[in-house]
Parts: C-alpha cells; sequence; structure tokens
C-alpha cells in the first residue's frame, strides 16, 4: 500500500454530540485557508447509505457492478458494493490518489489517530479512558471545561476557538 502523505485527524462522539457541525466548520476554515481537506464519514447505522435512486450511477450499481464511478465536471462519485472494503486503512488509502493536504475523519471512534472527542455529558467522560491519541475534547456541558487536561472547548463556542483547534490539527502528526 502506498505512504499516507496527509496527515489525518478524527472527530468522535456519540450521537448528537456535534461531530458534523464541528467538522463543517474544520472543513470550512482550512478550505478557506487554502488546505485542501477530504473527509470520511462512517455511517455507523444498519440503514442503507443515502443515493439518488434512478440515477445512471445507481443503476449500475444496482444491476451488479462492483464498483461504479460517475464523472461529472469537477465531480467524482464513487459506488462501491464490497462488503471487504471497510476497513479504515483501507479507505484511507483511497484518499492518496486526490491531491489533499488532510483527511479528516468523522467517526470511527476507536482507530488510532489524532483525535478530538465531543461530549455530551459527564455520563460520556468515560469515552476519554477508553479511546487513544486525544489531543482536544469539547464538550455542551460547560462545566467540565476546567475538569480535563486535554485542550478543552465548549462545543457552543467553536467559533471563538476554531483557529487554535486548527492550529492543533496540522501541527500533531503521531
Amino acid at each position: 500500500m502506498k505512504t499516507i502523505p496527509f496527515p489525518v485527524f478524527q472527530v468522535v462522539g456519540y450521537k448528537n454530540a456535534g461531530k458534523t457541525t464541528l467538522m463543517e466548520k474544520l472543513i470550512h476554515y482550512f478550505a478557506n485557508t487554502g488546505i485542501q481537506v477530504g473527509t470520511l464519514k462512517h455511517h455507523g447505522h444498519n440503514s442503507p447509505l443515502k443515493t439518488v435512486t434512478g440515477t445512471d450511477g445507481f443503476k449500475h450499481s444496482q444491476a451488479g457492478s462492483k464498483v461504479a464511478v460517475v464523472k461529472g465536471t469537477n465531480q467524482l462519485k464513487i459506488m462501491v458494493n464490497d462488503t471487504g472494503i471497510g476497513e479504515l486503512k483501507q479507505l484511507i488509502h483511497l484518499y492518496t490518489y486526490f491531491d489533499i493536504d488532510l483527511l479528516l475523519v468523522e467517526g470511527f471512534k476507536h482507530a488510532n489517530y489524532p483525535k478530538v472527542v465531543l461530549l455530551n455529558n459527564e455520563n460520556e467522560m468515560h469515552l476519554l479512558k477508553e479511546l487513544t491519541h486525544i489531543i482536544a475534547v469539547g464538550v455542551r456541558d460547560e462545566k467540565l471545561v476546567d475538569q480535563l487536561d486535554y485542550f478543552t472547548f465548549s462545543v457552543s463556542q467553536v467559533d471563538k476557538i476554531i483557529e487554535e483547534l486548527a492550529s492543533i490539527i496540522i501541527n500533531k502528526k503521531i
């Protein structure tokens, strides 16, 4: 497999912790500073992924194509029907074919990449003992901000710390 030429950084937490909101803010920040970002989202539900039914790519996929690719102006959509491609390391290697400077991963809690953990409340603090490579923690309960030994921020105040968090992400490598 190819060497990964970019840093990988995760945003993890339980449902409704603010993962997607933080991802959007990070993507926007990095894009505005000239950093080419790739993203990968873990779909942790057993429901099928949303696709546009009736499109040609969908029809190819439904007909049995293992890999269906649709190329448009400035876009590429890849649909893969293969239960063997699901390991995070395999998926990350897919991104080596694209010109990115950073890969942001939403989810895959137990992977060993630098990560920010988002907590809804004190009951979820056990995640901090279960996960590895934590470099920051975002909390909904602001009472927790001063209780942790990590760079900790209130998720309601992300706009105020986004530059500092982005700097931590860019400078942190394992």
